[in-house]
């Protein structure tokens, strides 16, 4: 402001001389050495100069530090310190604060003159005269609030921060001034802000730490009002002293922070562990990781306000116990200088500590509302596994005594219910978060084992649940398929009554996999189901269990195997009703049938009831003393029924009574054809056939093709057509017969007759007719509905075995003298010779022959349809039908010849008749 260098700055010139001649000029007080009021403006006109300047002070280094330094040394060893009228101290120290918060440079020649230690020495003899009545304006609470600020500055050097490691008494005295904070709060909050400063120090915040500091400032938290916040009014900290008090808290909350490491990037501070465990334990685990990411100001509003989650329990209650406890260890460690080992690492909340709490969750209240969004789901999932496995051997050891009879004692009493909340917590965590099931790899042996917790039922049953939702995950299913452990679920069935539906739900998820269908079968599946089917009197077990059967039969490799083992218990119609119609199949197990595919009434069902109640029964005793165990049937076993002994059966059919009703819908009719023309094609080559077997087995087939002939037509690529044809020649007069009856019915076919035309059929059907004369009448039959259809190489072998003659001298009534209706055969002979005539290659020759004779003469015009009736085996129902499955309860043991009305949605089968 010289006026040469600059012109305007003549007033401003003045005025600073003016100053400087005041402060120069001596006081008119007789004081002996200099004037403090003037040192006193002095210091504080300097304060003024680096507060106002800092930037253009910047560059250059503080000269006074010496003088400054023996001034606060001198006024710090002053005995008549704190009853000085002009004391220099808080302007000293003020200045101090302000030179090296100007200038690096500063805080380095600040340490370099002993300048921290002083400021120590000055810190301590303050500290020491504060107490609850201390007021802001006190000289000692102004001289602490400058050193604290100062030390807050100086803490960003390195030297300087190790400078203030090595005096442990900084950090004992800034405790003190936190411990006295209610009264000088603003004194405290810079106390709080030097504590932030030194935390960029491990080692400081160690000695912090262990100096008690955590005592102090989770203390603050707890003076926040959060509803001054909210309010929206306009507050300041000059006149609000809530406002102050709220500044300190958010402060503290920084603090807190900056101590345990949580902040990230360019606040981040040393991760401290041991910080973080007692933080962990006072404030919990939620509560200490939100340090790292929310505002102060969510924190506090959740510390001052009353919460129940998952996560938190924290209301009045807890903040009580909390405070009580800090107000405890702040006057040890002051008054006593010790205070908790653990620096409440272990801290426990009465609220929490009968609470079960599993990776930080507490899980009783997380089971209250399952669906509750959680941070990490698949580790709460992996740590309820591990809590789990922790109590399996007490389980186990449990299920011991309860099969001893003991009684429990108070701890087995509160032990179970917490392992159930658990496996009700699992089942929630994974029903309520896809993919969280994941983490039960590696874990369904301990899983299964809990189904076997016999006594402890609720824990069956959620330990049941959890596997129930995890076989939506194929992952699961091929861990559990590799795990080998069905037989615990299997039990299930016989020992948890009340949870079969949920078993056999979970068990047909699971037989998607092959290999768990394997061990099914090797456990005892089987004989579980088996009971469940036919003495559960649940219906809807019933139908599942018949459902879960079709899925195991139906399985590609082990399919066929599941399907022999139940024929050897049940007739083969249950297997195929269970498929198609699986409530059917109950139906038809409860019912009373007698018809062609299934003879079976109350006899039958309680044997194979009590037979397979009673393999259970012994299986699930020995499954239960060895888990291991596998089930195996006798290879002669099968269930006896006596209701269907000494009945002739073919291809799962009954013979006679499908005799009794033809028109009866077969499930398998191609099968059935199959094999009763496999059985008649057998006896028709035997020398000595059993004759009953043999009239059984020729009137079903021919009751078969009258029913359904459009299965003819699968006859000749059969391959039986040549031995039936040869069987027309046999010694044995019974078989031709057989065989005649047959072609018969066969001749109505076109693909047949066709076959027969390739074949020498004629000759050994004349010779039939020669050894059996009864059957003329039916083979006079068959040749005209052959030549009606095929007139060239049947004709060409009539021919060669002179059929036209026999056929003739037939009509002369030669052997005709046995039949009932000679006059009909007759006819049936006359419009065969005429369609032989209309064989183009071999008519005329067949004229010939006709034309020598007298007896055609006689014949060949006359009209003979009156004699001809519709069919000589009349009688036979032949109405189209559709394939189903008596659902009926129960129906008569005699049965008409029509089958019972069935079910639309079983019916459709594609049989068509």
């Amino acid at each position: 402001y010289h006026p040469d260098k600059n012109p305007e700055g003549r007033d401003m010139f003045e005025k600073v001389n003016k100053a400087y001649e005041f402060l120069c000029t001596k006081s008119a007080k007789i004081v002996d050495g200099p004037d403090p009021e003037n040192i006193i403006l002095i210091l504080k006109t300097q304060s003024i100069l680096f507060n106002r300047h800092k930037e253009d002070l910047q560059p250059y280094k503080y000269a006074g530090y010496p003088m400054l330094i023996r001034t606060i040394t001198m006024e710090t060893s002053d005995d008549l310190l704190f009853s000085k009228e002009s004391p220099l101290l808080p302007a000293a120290t003020e200045l101090a604060f302000h030179t090296v918060n100007c200038s690096a440079l500063n805080a380095e020649e600040l340490r370099r003159e002993n300048g921290i230690e002083v400021l120590q020495e000055a810190f301590s003899r303050c500290v020491a005269v504060l107490n609850r009545s201390s007021k802001p304006s006190d000289m000692s609470v102004q001289v602490c609030g400058h050193i604290s600020k100062c030390y807050s500055v100086a803490a960003q050097f390195e030297e300087c921060r190790e400078k203030i490691t090595e005096m442990p008494g900084i950090i004992k005295d800034l405790c003190r001034v936190l411990y006295f904070g209610k009264s000088i709060p603003r004194v405290a909050a810079l106390g709080v802000e030097c504590v932030s400063s030194f935390a960029v120090d491990f080692w400081l915040q160690t000695h912090l730490f262990q100096a008690g500091i955590l005592w102090h400032l989770l203390g603050y938290l707890f003076n926040y009002d959060y509803t001054l916040e909210e309010s929206g009014i306009q507050k300041s900290e000059e006149t609000n002293q809530q406002e102050v008090a709220n500044s300190l808290a958010k402060l503290s909350v920084r603090a807190l922070s900056r101590l345990g490491g949580y902040l990230p990037e360019e606040q981040a501070t040393p991760e401290n562990p041991t910080i973080r465990k007692s933080l962990a334990g006072m404030l919990t685990p939620y509560v200490a990781r939100k340090l790292a990411v929310v505002s102060a100001t969510e924190i506090l509003k959740m510390l001052n306000s009353n919460t129940e989650s998952p996560y938190l329990i924290w209301n009045n209650c807890t903040r009580a116990e909390l405070l009580e406890f800090l107000e405890s260890q702040q006057e040890n460690m002051i008054k006593k200088g010790d205070c908790d080992k653990t620096y409440g690492s272990e801290f426990v909340y009465s609220d929490h500590a009968k609470e079960l709490i599993v990776g930080e969750i507490f899980v009783r209240v997380y089971n209250e509302v399952p669906t509750f969004q959680l941070e990490v789901p698949k580790a709460f999932a992996a740590s309820l596994l591990d809590y789990i496995g922790s109590q399996a051997q007490y389980l186990h050891t449990f299920m011991a005594i309860t099969h001893a009879a003991k009684v429990e004692s108070e701890q087995h009493g509160d032990r179970l219910p917490r392992v159930e909340m658990a496996l009700e917590a699992l089942r929630n965590v994974i029903k309520y978060n896809p993919g969280s099931e994941s983490e039960c790899i590696g874990h369904f042996k301990l899983i299964f084992s809990l189904l076997r917790v016999h006594g402890a039922g609720q824990v069956q049953q959620l330990a049941l649940e959890v596997v129930n939702i995890v076989t939506s995950n194929q992952d699961c299913v091929n861990n559990i398929a590799e795990s080998m452990v069905l037989s615990n679920l299997l039990a299930l069935l016989h020992s948890l009554p009340s949870s079969r539906q949920l078993v056999l739900e979970t068990l047909y998820a699971l037989t998607s996999s092959t290999k768990i269908i394997k061990e099914a079968m090797a456990k005892g599946a089987l004989i579980y189901l088996l009971d469940m089917f036919c003495n559960s009197t649940h219906p809807q077990v019933r139908t599942q269990t018949a459902e879960l059967f079709a899925k195991m039969t139906a399985d590609k490799l082990i399919g066929p195997k599941v399907r022999i083992t139940l024929m050897k218990f049940l007739p083969s119609v249950f297997m195929d009703a269970m498929r198609d119609n699986p409530e059917a199949a109950v139906h038809i197990f409860e019912g009373t049938h007698e018809n062609p595919e299934l003879i079976w009434n109350d006899s039958s069902r309680d044997k194979v009831s009590t037979t397979v109640r009673e393999m259970m029964l012994e299986h699930f005793k020995n499954q239960r003393d060895n888990p291991d165990i596998n089930w195996k049937l006798p290879e002669d076993f099968a269930v006896v029924f006596g209701e269907a002994e000494g009945e002739l059966a073919v291809g799962g059919v009954f013979l006679r009574i499908f005799i009794a009703q033809p028109a009866w819908v077969l499930r398998k009719p191609r099968e059935f054809l199959i094999a009763l023309l496999e059985k008649l094609t057998e006896l028709l080559e035997k020398n000595n056939p059993h004759g009953e077997t043999l009239e059984t087995l020729t009137m079903a087939t021919v009751c078969l093709f009258n029913a359904q002939p459009q299965l003819a037509d699968q006859v000749p690529p059969l391959g039986h057509l040549p031995k039936v044809i040869q069987a027309m020649n046999h010694r044995n007069n019974a078989i031709p017969k057989s065989a005649i009856r047959v072609i018969h019915a066969l001749s109505e076919n076109e693909l047949c007759v066709r076959a027969m035309a390739s074949l020498d059929t004629i000759g050994p059907l004349m010779n039939g007719m020669k050894k059996r004369p009864d059957t003329v009448g039916l083979a006079c039959e068959a040749i005209n509905r052959m030549f009606q259809k095929e007139q060239s190489e049947l004709v060409a072998q009539a021919l060669k075995v002179d059929l036209v003659p026999y056929l003739l001298k037939l009509l002369e009534g030669i052997g005709l003298e046995n039949l009932d209706s000679p006059a009909a055969t007759k006819a049936q002979i006359v419009k065969a010779l005429k369609a032989m005539t209309r064989s183009l290659q071999h008519g005329e020759q067949v004229n010939e022959i006709l034309s020598r004779s007298s007896v055609w003469s006689a014949f060949k015009d006359q009209k003979h349809d009156l004699f001809i009736s519709e069919s000589q085996t009349a009688g036979y129902l032949t109405g189209p039908g559709v394939a189903g499955y008596l659902t009926a309860g129960t129906s008569s043991s005699v049965m008409s010849n029509l089958p019972p009305p069935v079910d639309h949605e079983a019916g459709d089968l594609g049989y068509q008749t």
